[in-house]
């Protein structure tokens, strides 16, 4: 049976990303796995998953990846945001730089891809980045 269901899963180099990118194809999903090093993807691509060079912070590498998407399924029907990362320290003694840094990661490159993907498959986002039809 082919797979018609898309996901897209951020952040899938390591750790959550990567185990929910194979509980995905396991479940029948077509996946795209995005991160930064797509080197560290080897595995998932070794087991059927599409791998994209993706950087959250970098509108074009976001937009790229989409239509790449687009282009080749139609469509994508789940989108998991997961690049991120945590910088821990007191307020005082964190640099304003990489607060700046890590808000670019976790927030805004988080909100730009749910732009994206929600215009490019003509849904609406609601809570998180889980999707429903316009």
């Amino acid at each position: 049976m082919p797979r018609s269901r898309v996901a897209l899963v951020t952040g899938a180099s390591s750790g959550i990303g990567a185990e929910t990118a194979l509980l995905l194809e396991a479940a029948g999903f077509n996946v795209y796995a995005a991160a930064r090093r797509v080197e560290r993807m080897r595995s998932l691509a070794d087991q059927g998953i599409h791998v994209l060079s993706m950087d959250v912070t970098d509108d074009s590498s976001m937009t790229g990846g989409v239509t790449q998407i687009i282009a080749e399924t139609g469509r994508i029907d789940v989108l998991v945001n997961n690049a991120g990362y945590g910088s821990y320290g007191a307020v005082e003694d964190v640099p304003i730089e990489e607060a700046r840094r890590q808000f670019e990661v976790n927030v805004f490159g988080l909100a730009r891809l749910i732009q994206l993907v929600s215009r490019a498959c003509g849904h609406r986002a609601a809570a998180g980045s889980s999707m429903s039809p316009r």
